[in-house]
């Protein structure tokens, strides 16, 4: 065997600079953990070096959200159990050397949680790409994490691998440790807007329904944490001060023609935001007082094969999907087939479109109709329309006719209050942010 003191050791130097990115790295990861909580809370958050618009649709994007879910940790709170390891095992390395010892494992360990960041960094970058955002504070911790590799990937080539199996231990331990420390933190976290909006609504089936509009909307501000409470103060102002237009004729409504209030959302398949809009407006349909209200559903894909407006292509499922909804448009399962078409909205396939639809159309007549002049133009008049509220993303919401939001709770109040936003039980609201950003 080769002596302890003739095998390859990293330099002191090299150890300091890794001790000094994961640290970097935790501190930074902190921050935007910090803004994601008080953008939660119901504040703007900071987004250092970009929109938070931006920030927002990474943190509320489907996959982060999972990822939360799933392992009680928000993607901030993994970026700090991963700098908090990065830091922890070159510190134990550099206290062997001092010891006049090799670091044996540690190597293993450290270059192993280099790879495993490298790797977060590529999927997470690639969510980003796939949804269009670019978070500039996100890419911060991309910039700290190839760093790290570069040391220990790249410049430590020469050390190779010592004791690999009790590296790679020393590596898992090092992350469920931080893992556990940041648990509590991370289920504390609240959740999205969205999320803990729709929570707050009544549950279906629960006979709120038969519930007058006052009480019912007095039970839904109490009902809010301060956070939501702000949004839906913010969602007021947005929808007074959006953009207005006289409404246009329905060609396919769900509900009651005849209802007060008329919810319009243009969506496209493959958002996030729009699948959760379709979640809450299934729960509105089912807890809303009887005839006091109507959803009517239009396109707006985001892909340029048919859509002018927009400048990317390459996902020809969009505009399959857009216009196999508008053939469905008369069917009384038409609501329920756009729900199934989003549920599987990961993992959708142009051969879903059609046998999701398979029920209740057969597929010749379905894709006579989506090849159709009439389809066609009905998808450029959903465009059309769309743009004249210069809309800056899906999903797009109007109400009556109005600019709105699809943040839950605003919806249900609207329905409650047949639209208005000056109900006097909305004095009791914070005072709205003018800046606010709700989806």
């Amino acid at each position: 065997m080769t002596p302890d003191r003739a095998l390859p050791r990293p330099t002191p130097g090299a150890l300091v600079a890794l001790v000094a990115l994961g640290v970097l790295a935790s501190l930074w990861s902190l921050f935007l953990w910090a803004e994601l909580f008080r953008s939660r809370s119901g504040a703007a958050p900071f987004c250092p070096l970009g929109e938070a618009a931006q920030c927002l649709a990474l943190w509320d994007g489907g996959f982060a959200r999972a990822v939360h879910t799933w392992t009680g940790l928000p993607i901030a709170g993994w970026g700090m159990v991963w700098g908090l390891s990065a830091a922890a095992l070159p510190l134990v390395a550099l206290l062997r050397l001092a010891e006049g010892r090799h670091p044996g494992s540690i190597v293993t360990g450290i270059r192993a949680t280099a790879a495993a960041g490298a790797l977060g960094v590529l999927v997470f970058g690639g969510v980003a790409a796939a949804a269009g955002t670019f978070c500039a504070g996100c890419f911060l911790t991309y910039v700290i994490v190839a760093g790290y590799a570069g040391i220990a990937l790249f410049a430590w080539r020469y050390l190779g691998l010592p004791e690999p199996s009790r590296g790679i231990a020393d590596a898992v331990g090092a992350t469920a440790a931080a893992f556990l420390l940041l648990l509590y933190p991370g289920r504390s976290t609240p959740l999205s807007a969205a999320e803990a909006g729709r929570a707050a609504l009544p549950p279906v089936g629960a006979g709120d329904s038969a519930v007058p509009a006052d009480p019912a909307l007095a039970e839904l501000l109490s009902s809010l944490a301060p956070g939501l409470r702000q949004t839906l103060s913010d969602s007021l102002l947005l929808h007074r001060t959006g953009i207005a237009l006289p409404v246009a004729p329905a060609r396919f409504l769900i509900g009651t023609p005849e209802a007060p209030l008329r919810i319009t959302e243009f969506t496209d398949i493959l958002c996030d935001h729009c699948a959760e809009l379709h979640v809450t407006l299934a729960q509105l349909l089912r807890v809303a007082p009887p005839g006091r209200l109507s959803v009517e559903p239009r396109q707006f894909p985001l892909d340029a094969g048919c859509n002018p407006a927009v400048s990317a292509s390459g996902r020809p499922l969009r505009c399959l999907a857009a216009r196999a909804q508008i053939c469905m448009e008369g069917h009384d399962k038409a609501f329920e087939y756009s729900g199934a078409l989003f549920a599987k909205q990961k993992a959708l396939t142009s051969a879903d479109v059609y046998a999701l639809a398979g029920p209740y159309r057969p597929r010749a007549d379905l894709e006579a109709c989506m090849e159709s002049a009439q389809t066609n133009a009905r998808l450029q008049d959903d465009i059309q329309l769309a743009l004249r509220y210069e809309l800056d993303g899906t999903p797009l919401v109007l109400i009556n006719g109005k600019k709105a939001v699809a943040f839950a709770p605003f919806l249900y109040a609207m329905v409650l209050t047949g639209g208005s936003t000056d109900h006097p039980q909305f004095a009791s609201l914070p005072a709205a942010n003018p800046n606010a950003h709700v989806h």
